[in-house]
């Protein structure tokens, strides 16, 4: 959906400033998305490796040994290398962590601060780590670059007065409800949990050796690798991290913010948990009596963790499962197709995916989502075309199939379902209904 947000923004100028899509991502996606979703996706992965470039960076600042491990960890993470090829918003939120984070560890604590001010507009969870860095700030006593935390706050109210005549925008719009009972809760344990499959199993024991290496080092000073930055180490990177899974936790548990305990969100500490992962080999590594047995060791670390991405487990990455066509997107190419010699005069679906394949434009007149159908302000003309799908439509849309059933202004006119996993067909469908209006 951040996607079309983009694809559309110059023909609808207010979503560079809408508060779900996230500008800063927006802006970033308007011109590659011209050109369509692969040019996304270069842009992407652009992003993923500015920011294992910065990761590495910070490593070299941090005197972590064999720095350019942290570009492997961060590519040999399943979730994180898949997300390149999306037009979600985690990549462009971890390399502005990371680069505000590199930037701190150089000693450039005002550009970092200026870097970081923006943030918040890749992902809401900015606000939180801005604070953590402000932190940082006060902590280390660098006080002139306070004010720079709040540019990217300034520049995008500014132009909200623009656009909505309200400075106050952010907080004023916010996508986010405290609560939305559609998206349930769980427990406190999810995130800490489903960290192998963001990272992979042998990154998620180093992670936490590295946690207890720096546990131990700020138990004891002199095994400090680099005194003078370790409280820089200790709040921006291990700190971010914390807050980062901590805030998601305390959502997810009280089931605030529509958290929904979507994993996928981890992906955006993915440089920073790198860094963790690289002490806890350095930790490993030193367990070697010799310079030579040591770099041995490392030589496994690294194969172990680049070879388990491809080893077939669940974690890891399955080419059909994460490279192959979901079948929800086979099924809305298959709608399309048959509505295309309809000429319908209007319509009505929620799943994003139908934007792309009915070539049309979703914030335009031509289309509505599902939820309108219960608004009766809103005019569906009669052979207009309504695509229902279990999620978006049954779920999000909060439109049940049942209830257009049994409507008598609505008719079936097609439906077909299909394997959620097409290599296990028993196990879950999925299914869309098209509807004419009558």
């Amino acid at each position: 959906m951040h996607y079309l947000f983009a694809r559309y923004a110059f023909q609808h100028p207010v979503n560079f400033l809408e508060s779900w899509s996230k500008p800063l991502v927006v802006q970033l996606m308007a011109l590659p998305a011209q050109l369509g979703l692969r040019s996304v996706m270069v842009l992407q992965c652009v992003l993923t490796a500015a920011a294992a470039a910065a990761a590495y960076d910070a490593a070299c600042r941090l005197r972590l040994p064999w720095p350019w491990l942290a570009i492997v960890c961060c590519y040999a993470s399943p979730d994180y290398f898949r997300i390149q090829f999306s037009g979600l918003t985690e990549p462009t939120f971890s390399v502005v962590l990371m680069a505000a984070v590199a930037l701190a560890l150089r000693g450039r604590v005002a550009w970092g601060a200026a870097i970081i001010s923006f943030l918040p507009f890749a992902r809401s969870e900015g606000f939180l780590l801005l604070a953590v860095y402000g932190f940082y700030l006060l902590v280390s006593r660098n006080w002139r670059a306070l004010p720079w935390l709040g540019l990217g706050f300034v520049v995008y109210g500014v132009a909200g007065l623009f656009v909505y005549q309200d400075f106050l925008w952010v907080f004023t719009r916010n996508a986010y409800p405290v609560r939305n009972e559609l998206y349930g809760s769980g427990g406190w344990l999810h995130f800490i949990r489903s960290l192998p499959g963001t990272i992979g199993w042998v990154q998620y024991g180093l992670f936490w050796l590295g946690g207890g290496r720096m546990l131990w080092e700020w138990l004891r000073p002199t095994a400090r690798l680099r005194p003078e930055l370790f409280t820089a180490d200790l709040l921006l990177v291990y700190g971010c991290v914390m807050v980062f899974i901590g805030a998601h936790t305390v959502f997810w548990v009280f089931g605030i913010f529509g958290s929904f305990g979507l994993t996928r969100v981890l992906c955006s500490v993915v440089p920073l948990l790198s860094l963790i992962v690289l002490r806890g080999a350095w930790v490993l590594a030193g367990l070697g009596g010799t310079s030579l047995r040591r770099q041995q060791i490392l030589a496994v670390l690294a194969l172990g963790v680049v070879v388990f991405v491809f080893s077939g487990a669940r974690a890891g990455l399955r080419w059909q499962r994460d490279f192959g066509r979901p079948s929800d997107q086979l099924l809305a190419e298959a709608a399309a197709q048959w509505s295309h010699a309809k000429h319908p005069p209007h319509v009505v679906y929620s799943h994003p995916y139908f934007s792309l394949a009915l070539g049309t434009d979703p914030f335009g007149s031509y289309t509505s989502k599902i939820e309108d159908l219960r608004d009766p302000n809103q005019a569906i003309p009669v052979g207009s075309l309504i695509f229902w799908d279990e999620w978006y439509g049954g779920m999000e849309g909060q439109t049940s199939l049942e209830s257009l059933l049994t409507n008598p202004n609505y008719q079936v006119r097609w439906q077909n379902a299909m394997p959620r996993n097409r290599q296990k067909p028993t196990a879950d469908s999925v299914r869309m209904v098209i509807f004419e209006k009558i």
